[in-house]
C-alpha cells in the first residue's frame, strides 16, 4: 500500500466508498454523488498541506494498492493547537477492504511520519462510541482512551457520544 496525496484521478475509487450510507455513517459528510466527490476533491487539492505548521492546516492522504493502484481509504490529520503542538487524526477504509490491516498500517505511517517531522507532542482521535472497531483501531495504534463525553457532538441529527482518544510523541512505537 502506498499512502500520497489525493489526486483527481482517484474519483471513482473515492466514489465507492464515500457514497456509502454505511461508511460514511460516522463521518462528517453524506453519501456524495459523482459531482460532491468531485467537488470535495477539489476543495482537498487546492487547500490541504503537506505539512502541519499553522492551527487548522490539515493533511488528507489516500491509501493506494501498490498491485493496482486502486484508492482504498484515506487519513486525515489537523493541527488543532500550534501552541500546544496537537493535532487530530482520522481514517476511513472501503467497505471492500475493511478488518484487513490496512487502516492500521496506513495509520501507523502517518503517525510516524507526523511525529518525526512535525512539531506535533500529541496526537488525538474523536470517536463515536457507536463505532467500537475504530476505537479498536485507535489502541492498536497505542492510543488510550482519556474521556467519554456523553451527548458530546451533535451529529447529523442526533446527540451522539464521545470517546477522546489519544497518545503523546514519547508513548508512539513506530
Amino acid at each position: 500500500m502506498i499512502l500520497r496525496p489525493m489526486q483527481m484521478e482517484d474519483i471513482d475509487d473515492l466514489l465507492q466508498y464515500q457514497s456509502n450510507p454505511e461508511i460514511v455513517r460516522y463521518i462528517p459528510w453524506p453519501p456524495r454523488t459523482m459531482e460532491q466527490v468531485k467537488e470535495a476533491a477539489e476543495k482537498t487539492i487546492a487547500t490541504g498541506k503537506f505539512d502541519l505548521v499553522e492551527e487548522n492546516d490539515y493533511i488528507v492522504l489516500v491509501w493506494a494498492l501498490k498491485s493496482t493502484g486502486q484508492v482504498i481509504g484515506q487519513s486525515n490529520m489537523g493541527l488543532v493547537s500550534k501552541e500546544n503542538k496537537s493535532s487530530n487524526i482520522g481514517w476511513v477504509t472501503h467497505q471492500n477492504f475493511q478488518r484487513q490491516g490496512y487502516a492500521l498500517e496506513a495509520t501507523k505511517a502517518l503517525l510516524g511520519y507526523a511525529f518525526k517531522n512535525f512539531d506535533l507532542h500529541r496526537v488525538i482521535a474523536d470517536i463515536d462510541t457507536r463505532v467500537p472497531k475504530s476505537a479498536a483501531l485507535a489502541e492498536k495504534l497505542g492510543m488510550r482512551r482519556e474521556a467519554t463525553y456523553l451527548d458530546g457532538e451533535f451529529f447529523k441529527g442526533e446527540w451522539c457520544d464521545m470517546w477522546l482518544y489519544a497518545i503523546l510523541k514519547r508513548e508512539f512505537q513506530a
